[in-house]
């Protein structure tokens, strides 16, 4: 477990101390209560919230037909057709149910916008998992967290598919694991350490090693799995061992404490640390920097001593 590494600017160790007192009182508070609200998409606050099932795509003109619930005070139950982002066409499945804000498109017509697919059985492992977490955290000393030794946070999220990923699910292989943000405007930042995992992704894939990557969202009420599918096509990501994930706020700030990654939301913007983590394949933290400057091939490095151990 850490504190505060000796090689952080004076300003970030500010920062490091204002995200430790915050994680306290929030553990704390969490502590104090049995439950936490894991809604997906809980809190957002644009349109009308819409409940319904997929019931045909049309790629063509990115509309999806969606038979919803009565919308109460705007529109009694019906099924009509809404224009949705690529992102969220492409996660989209006949017979899925979904949440969803419905607004008003450019044309006047009605939109889609922060659709969450929604499952029983996605929610009992959203469920089941945080509480784990939330042992976990009660577990840390106040003002520790989890860092190079320690075993990793579990957690459970959608990723960018649409699909549940769970700590469980990775365990067997190395895991790469940063905290980024779509909206993220400097350029040293997000966007650097998306690319730098863009760079072990291939690295690692050319030298034939095996490794899971995963980006956790820091801004879940924006970034919902269809805004991080095209995130990641902009960055030309791919593959089935790369996932940018997202989820309940609660389950989100839970796990960005138990690695003491700071997150403190501004106007349209989020003030932030970083964080990028080795994980083997059992679960323990190997290595951690604390940089936006880590560089893909130390960890590569570290990843090929594994393979040959």
């Amino acid at each position: 477990m850490r504190l505060f590494p000796k090689h952080i600017s004076g300003a970030n160790v500010i920062l490091k101390r204002l995200c430790v007192l915050v994680s306290i009182l929030l553990v704390l508070a969490g502590c104090s209560k049995t439950e936490q609200n894991l809604e997906l998409g809980a809190g957002d606050e644009e349109g009308y919230l819409l409940v319904g099932e997929i019931k045909s795509i049309d790629e063509d003109s990115s509309l999806l037909k969606v038979a919803h619930e009565d919308i109460p005070g705007f529109m009694p139950a019906m099924t009509m057709d809404f224009s949705v982002s690529e992102g969220d066409l492409q996660n989209s499945k006949v017979g899925q149910r979904i949440k969803a804000r419905m607004t008003r498109d450019e044309e006047g017509g009605f939109q889609l916008k922060r659709i969450w697919p929604l499952s029983d059985e996605d929610a009992r492992d959203l469920k089941e998992y945080n509480q784990r977490l939330q042992k976990q955290l009660r577990d840390l000393p106040l003002g520790r967290y989890l860092g190079e030794g320690d075993e990793s946070a579990d957690f459970a999220l959608l990723d960018h598919r649409g699909n549940m990923l769970t700590s469980d699910d990775l365990r067997g292989r190395p895991l790469v694991m940063n905290f980024i943000f779509t909206r993220c405007p400097d350029a040293n930042m997000c966007p650097l350490s998306t690319s730098k995992m863009a760079t072990l992704h291939k690295l690692a894939g050319d030298e034939g090693l095996p490794v899971s990557l995963v980006s956790v969202s820091m801004d879940p009420e924006f970034d919902t799995p269809g805004v991080l599918r095209q995130y990641a096509e902009a960055y030309g990501i791919e593959g089935d061992d790369f996932y940018f994930v997202t989820g309940p706020k609660p389950a989100v700030l839970n796990l960005l404490r138990s690695y003491g990654v700071t997150a403190i939301e501004k106007v349209d913007t989020i003030m932030h640390s970083l964080a990028t983590l080795l994980i083997d394949q059992n679960g323990e933290i190997l290595m951690r920097s604390d940089k936006s400057a880590w560089e893909p091939e130390a960890f590569l490095e570290k990843l090929a001593s594994l393979s040959s151990s």
